[in-house]
Parts: structure tokens; C-alpha cells; sequence
């Protein structure tokens, strides 16, 4: 083999580890980019959240649930009735903020940020549960994203209960 060839042989492996090397940074770059958009995503969920659950909690949510469930809630959706209207409007606060938390637990499901395992059973209890709240209090999901819709239909469609419509409403 002489010189040349050699050169030209260290060449094209110089060029392929190149090659290698910018193939490794793009998928990097991607990987970080999907991590800072769930986390981002996941911020402005917590902040909203946050914000309507702090609404919610006045001290007083722990005695409007007992109230609620006292007069039969969630089996007897009319066990709500029983709040005073104030109850009622703290309440749905309550929900609107576990409304966003769910959602941003499905995005990272969807993402395949959590695991399997937590998804199946810690995310689908949560939703499941609020279905049922959502439809006793005639909250509907219309402004949510239409993925985590999709999916509430399917939870509600497999445990037999309220089906929300495709848009969200009920």
C-alpha cells in the first residue's frame, strides 16, 4: 500500500467520523429539544394549576368533599346539590386545576417521559375520577388539548362511564 492510498484511506475515515459525529449532535440537539418542550409545558400547566388550586383551597375543600360525598357524591351526582353555591364554585375551581394537572400528566405519558406503569394506573385512576366529577358538575374539557380528549373517551368508553363528545363537551 503506498502513501497515497493510506491518505486516502485516513481521509475517508476522518469524513465518516465526521459524519458520525454530526448525526450524534442532531440527535442530541433533538432529545433536548422534546425535554425542554415537555418541561415547559409542564411549568405552564403546574403555574395554572397552581393558580386555580390555590382558589380552591381555603381550608375549606376538605369539608366540602366530606358534604359532597355525604349526600352520596360521586355515585349520586346530586349529592353536589347539597353544596351551598359558593361550595360548588370552590369546588369546580378544585377541579379545573386537577383538569390541567391530569392533562399535563398525559402529555408526559404521550411523551413517554413517566413510566408505563405510572401512566396505566396513576394517570388513568386521576382520569377516570375526573370524568366522573366533570359530568356531575356539567364541566366540560372544550378548551383542552383535543389528544387528552381522545383519550378521556376512551378511558370513560372502556370503565362504562360518561362519554364526553368529541369536542370536549358533554
Amino acid at each position: 500500500m503506498n502513501l497515497k492510498q493510506l491518505d486516502r484511506w485516513v481521509s475517508l475515515a476522518t469524513n465518516v467520523g465526521v459524519l458520525v459525529g454530526i448525526l450524534l449532535l442532531v440527535l442530541e440537539l433533538n432529545q433536548n429539544t422534546s425535554l425542554m418542550r415537555a418541561e415547559m409545558h409542564a411549568m405552564r400547566a403546574e403555574a395554572k394549576a397552581t393558580r386555580q388550586m390555590e382558589q380552591a383551597n381555603s381550608g375549606e375543600m376538605i369539608r366540602i368533599m366530606y358534604e359532597a360525598s355525604a349526600a352520596g357524591f360521586p355515585q349520586d351526582p346530586g349529592g353536589l346539590d347539597a353544596l351551598a353555591p359558593v361550595d360548588r364554585y370552590r369546588f369546580s375551581a378544585f377541579l379545573a386545576g386537577l383538569t390541567e394537572a391530569v392533562q399535563n400528566w398525559h402529555y408526559q405519558c404521550q411523551q413517554e417521559l413517566l413510566d408505563e406503569e405510572l401512566c396505566r394506573t396513576g394517570y388513568e385512576s386521576q382520569a377516570r375520577g375526573l370524568i366522573v366529577w366533570s359530568h356531575a358538575l356539567g364541566l366540560d374539557f372544550s378548551s383542552s388539548r383535543p389528544s387528552f380528549i381522545a383519550d378521556l373517551r376512551r378511558l370513560a368508553t372502556a370503565s362504562g362511564l360518561p362519554v364526553p363528545n368529541e369536542d370536549g363537551t358533554w
